[in-house]
């Protein structure tokens, strides 16, 4: 993970997005951000989380969004915007464990019978887990605030180099001729990418015209179902989780 990937919360910014909050979002989406009947969390929007100072929330807005107070949306100033960002980072930092306000609650609160039936079913699972397999015993080796948290964000568990990485994220890089090169990602961007191979050498590739790159992520099917999961569908699958013992 690069330093981008949790953003420093600039205080005073998110002091007066609070302020803008309460006039134009709160009655929807609630005081701490985390959703009512009327509005989505937006501590698990992937708009949210993947922002930075506004890139991605700026653009959303600009698109158009109904507000409390019926203040065209597309009019929020790009500094309105910052301290907006900022505010509700602040409010996802606030969720993490290392948070200063952070308190562990009870999250037992679900349905252990609908889990089991969204773990086979629409959460597709079982085409990676088997209660038999690699989750046998699972709530016997962590707590439920932790399982939710592997559950949900799930860390890549690299290990070692090259190809004694496990669960790493990899690619294959295919240039215009010659060769494909693969590996575990170290780092890609518009210009490069950068891996490691299987003997451990680590071998960046200018991303010109010609070249495709391939990436492997083993959580892919973990990420993607925080665009449809909802929290009962967390709070029921982690209740059916604590009964792998």
């Amino acid at each position: 993970m690069g330093p981008l990937d949790r953003p420093p919360v600039e205080v005073a910014s998110a002091d007066r997005g609070r302020a803008l909050w309460a006039s134009e979002c709160i009655n929807c989406h609630g005081t701490q951000a985390r959703g009512t009947e009327k509005g989505p969390n937006l501590v698990r929007s992937l708009v949210i989380l993947h922002d930075r100072y506004g890139s991605e929330l700026g653009p959303f807005l600009k698109k158009g969004h109904p507000t409390q107070s019926g203040k065209p949306s597309p009019s929020v100033t790009d500094a309105e915007i910052r301290d907006l960002a900022n505010f509700l980072r602040q409010r996802v930092n606030d969720t993490l464990r290392g948070s200063p306000i952070f308190t562990v609650q009870n999250i037992l609160t679900g349905d252990a019978k609908a889990g089991a039936e969204y773990f086979t079913g629409a959460g597709k699972c079982t085409q990676c887990h088997s209660v038999t397999g690699n989750l046998a015993g699972v709530a016997s080796k962590y707590d439920p605030v932790t399982l939710q948290q592997r559950f949900l964000f799930p860390s890549s568990g690299v290990r070692g180099r090259g190809a004694s990485a496990v669960n790493a994220v990899t690619v294959t890089v295919t240039p215009a001729a010659g060769s494909a090169l693969s590996g575990v990602l170290i780092q890609m961007d518009d210009f490069t990418v950068t891996l490691r191979d299987s003997s451990g050498v680590a071998r960046t590739i200018k991303r010109v015209p010609g070249v495709t790159v391939v990436k492997t992520d083993p959580f892919a099917a973990h990420i993607a179902l925080l665009d449809t999961i909802t929290d009962k569908n967390i709070h029921d699958v982690v209740a059916y989780l604590e009964t792998l013992k």
